[in-house]
């Protein structure tokens, strides 16, 4: 795709995405009156009527007191509240948010196990705390380029530099994205099918197991075929100059001879994709929703994904559109929390990002710097 057009069509996405958000989200506090309810002073009417509230204050199981900018007030029933978003970060239960916060600091000695050994299996030399260190400051970096692969480009990088082997260093980096890929799809698939409570989370197990079998399928077709002679894939590969082709197709069968650690790699996945999906949990329990933790560890997997494609930041206005469609439901969570869970969860990964900043800031990125003081 040229890259004029794939940047309009970012651009509209992003467009539409902040739109939706915008329009959907309540700013400020609302009381909604169904059609045919007795609102104040038992008056009803045949439309939904909307007010803004000023006040709002408990009066019992299932009900509140409210007050409304135009001086009425009363109690009614707590399903006719609608809470602006920031009153509910004003009401937020910062105790989940340390428990997310925490959750979220576990992955990343997870994520550099994961590198190490998918690097590790293939000769290459990394110390551990080095791998942590590059995995902190590509953390992020995600921050700064579109989706969130912007941590994988910088860790390509430093791996590189100073090394004798850097295809191979990059393609670790290939196949540690490809490794946590297979942990979300794994994570969703598993929890939808085996150990759902409810509908959604249900089906979106067996959609994702479909299509995790398809991909699967089509990888292994392909992977035999190109290598096999009869079609002479390699020589035509190498006719054209190979390239990223040729170089996954060589990283692929090198990895396939050490099983071992690619599963080991793979099972690290899941248990990082467990602990980001539980953080998120944190922060939507946070903000007053009260989804089971099944469905959060079926959904939040495919959120991740759309965040993953290098459209908008960070996965920005597709993360929330989705969310919305699969998680904003009534007496369980309002598009305000939905939208403010993921504002909440982001916020936390910056929280962890910045220990990367400062030690980007202490030593440059490398995971070799002996090697390039050597060469200097």
């Amino acid at each position: 795709m040229n890259r004029h057009v794939f940047t309009v069509v970012r651009l509209l996405l992003v467009t539409i995405g902040v739109t939706v958000i915008v329009f959907a989200v309540n700013w400020q506090t609302l009381m909604v009156v169904p059609a045919g309810e007795p609102g104040f002073g038992g008056e009803t009417a045949e439309v939904t009527r909307t007010f803004v509230v000023t006040s709002v204050e408990p009066a019992g199981a299932g009900a509140v007191l409210v007050h409304t900018e135009n001086g009425l007030g009363g109690e009614v029933t707590t399903n006719w509240i609608r809470r602006g978003i920031f009153d509910i970060f004003a009401s937020a239960d910062w105790w989940w948010v340390l428990v997310g916060l925490g959750l979220v600091g576990c992955i990343y000695p997870l994520q550099a196990t994961r590198w190490w050994l998918l690097m590790r299996c293939r000769g290459l030399a990394a110390p551990w705390p080095r791998t942590l260190r590059l995995v902190y400051i590509g953390a992020f970096s995600n921050f700064f380029l579109p989706g969130t692969e912007g941590g994988d480009v910088v860790k390509a990088w430093g791996a590189t530099r100073g090394s004798e082997r850097r295809v191979e260093a990059v393609m670790s980096v290939v196949f540690d994205r490809i490794t946590g890929l297979a942990g979300l799809v794994l994570l969703a698939a598993g929890v939808g099918i085996f150990a759902a409570e409810s509908n959604t989370a249900r089906d979106i197990g067996w959609w994702t197991a479909g299509s995790m079998l398809l991909i699967a399928v089509v990888a292994i077709g392909a992977f035999f075929v190109t290598t096999r002679g009869w079609l002479r894939m390699p020589e035509v590969a190498k006719t054209f100059g190979g390239g990223l082709p040729t170089r996954l197709l060589a990283a692929g069968k090198a990895y396939a001879k050490h099983p071992g650690p690619v599963i080991a790699a793979t099972g690290v996945s899941v248990c990082v994709q467990i602990l980001l999906a539980s953080a998120a949990g944190a922060c939507a329990w946070a903000l007053g929703a009260t989804h089971d933790i099944s469905v959060i560890l079926a959904v939040m997997p495919i959120l991740f994904l759309a965040a993953a494609v290098p459209l908008t930041w960070q996965g920005a206005g597709v993360m929330e559109v989705l969310g919305i469609a699969l998680l904003a439901m009534p007496g369980v969570a309002t598009v305000n929390q939905v939208v403010g869970f993921l504002l909440l969860y982001r916020s936390l990964e910056l929280s962890w990002g910045l220990v990367g900043a400062a030690l980007m800031l202490g030593g440059g990125i490398s995971l070799h710097p002996e090697r390039q003081q050597a060469a200097s």
